[in-house]
C-alpha cells in the first residue's frame, strides 16, 4: 500500500498555483461546467478518520448546485464501522468575475478553498493514465485522462494508525476509488483533478495479418459536437519496438474524426518484426489529451525436460 505523498513523489512543485491553473485550465475553453466537492469520514470502532478534500471539475449540464450527505454502517469483525461521504455539486457561474464560484478555475478554486494561507502546491505535470498508479490510487472511480493539482496546509507533524486498521481502512475505501494509507496530515489536503474528457483508447491490441503484425485500437470520443469543428485538428502519434527494442515505426499522422462515438484505428509498421512495445499519444490541436505505453503480453513457450 502507497502513502499519499508516495503516489506524488513525481509531481512538481508549484511555487504559484493560481498562475499555473489560469493558465492551462482556461474556463473559456468550455471543459468544464460544474465542480463536485465531496469529503470521506470514516468512523472505525468509535474513531473518526478525515481524508482530503476532493475535487472533481466535470462538464455537463446540472439544473443547480446542491448538498448530499450518504452514510453506510456495517461491521467488520464486530467493529462497527461508519461511513460519511458528504459532496456539493457547485454549477459554476459566468466566465466573468462575479459572485462566488464565478470566473476563472483559480477564482472557482479559492472560493471552494477558502481563504487558506500558506498553501504548498504539487501538480502532476503530466496527463495521467487511468491505469496510471497515482491517478488509480487516488482515484479509480475517475473515467477519463486527468491532470492532478495538490494543495496542502501546513501540519505539525503526521499521526500513523495501526498497519492492521490501515489494511481494513483502505479495504473498505475501495469501493470510493481511494487506495492509499491512511494519516491523519490527510485531512489538510485538498486534491484538485482536472480530467480531459475527449478522447480515450478502449482497446489497445496486437492484430496479426499472415506473417505481419500491426495494432488495432479502438477510440471513445466524447462531447462529440466539439469534434465537428473545423478547427479541431486530431492527431495519433505511434512509436513501435520489436521483440529486438528496435522502433519499427515512428509516425504522426492526422485522425479523420468519422461522426461516432467509437472508432477503430489500426496502425501498420513499415518494417516487418513481432511488436513487443508501443507509445501512442492522441492530441488535438497539439495538446496531449490521451497516452498509453507499455509492453504487450506475447506467447510464451516453456519446454518441459522430464528426466
Amino acid at each position: 500500500m502507497n502513502k499519499l505523498t508516495d503516489l506524488t513523489e513525481s509531481f512538481v512543485e508549484i511555487q504559484n498555483w493560481k498562475e499555473l491553473v489560469q493558465q492551462n485550465f482556461d474556463r473559456k475553453s468550455g471543459i468544464y461546467s460544474y465542480a463536485v466537492v465531496s469529503k470521506l469520514e470514516v468512523v472505525y470502532d468509535k474513531k473518526s478518520y478525515f481524508y482530503p478534500t476532493k475535487i472533481n471539475f466535470e462538464y455537463g449540464y446540472v439544473k443547480s448546485s446542491k448538498k448530499i450527505r450518504k452514510t453506510e454502517s456495517f461491521k467488520i469483525n464486530n467493529i462497527e464501522v461508519k461511513i460519511i461521504e458528504r459532496k456539493e455539486i457547485i454549477s459554476l457561474g459566468f466566465y466573468k468575475r462575479g459572485k462566488k464560484y464565478s470566473g476563472d478555475i483559480y477564482e472557482i478554486i479559492n472560493d471552494i478553498v477558502g481563504k487558506e494561507s500558506n498553501l504548498s502546491a504539487k501538480f502532476s505535470n503530466d496527463l495521467l493514465e487511468l491505469g496510471d498508479n497515482p491517478l488509480y490510487g487516488i482515484d479509480s472511480k475517475l473515467k477519463w485522462p486527468a491532470y492532478i493539482l495538490i494543495l496542502t496546509k501546513k501540519t505539525e507533524g503526521e499521526s500513523l494508525i495501526s498497519e492492521s486498521e490501515n489494511i481494513e481502512l483502505k479495504d473498505i475505501l475501495d469501493d470510493y476509488g481511494v487506495h492509499y494509507i491512511y494519516d491523519n496530515s490527510l485531512k489538510n489536503n485538498y486534491i484538485i483533478v482536472f480530467p480531459l474528457p475527449y478522447v480515450k483508447i478502449v482497446e489497445n491490441k496486437i492484430r496479426k495479418n499472415g506473417d505481419r503484425e500491426s495494432i488495432f485500437l479502438v477510440l471513445e470520443f466524447n462531447q462529440l459536437g466539439i469534434f465537428y469543428s473545423p478547427g479541431i485538428k486530431i492527431e495519433i502519434e505511434s512509436i513501435i519496438k520489436d521483440t529486438k527494442k528496435e522502433i519499427i515505426y515512428k509516425k504522426t499522422e492526422t485522425l479523420i474524426f468519422n461522426k461516432a462515438s467509437y472508432q477503430v484505428v489500426e496502425i501498420q509498421p513499415e518494417l516487418n518484426g513481432q511488436i513487443s512495445y508501443s507509445s501512442i499519444k492522441i492530441k488535438m490541436n497539439g495538446n496531449t489529451v490521451e497516452k498509453t505505453s507499455g509492453y504487450y503480453i506475447r506467447d510464451i513457450k516453456i519446454d518441459v525436460k522430464i528426466k
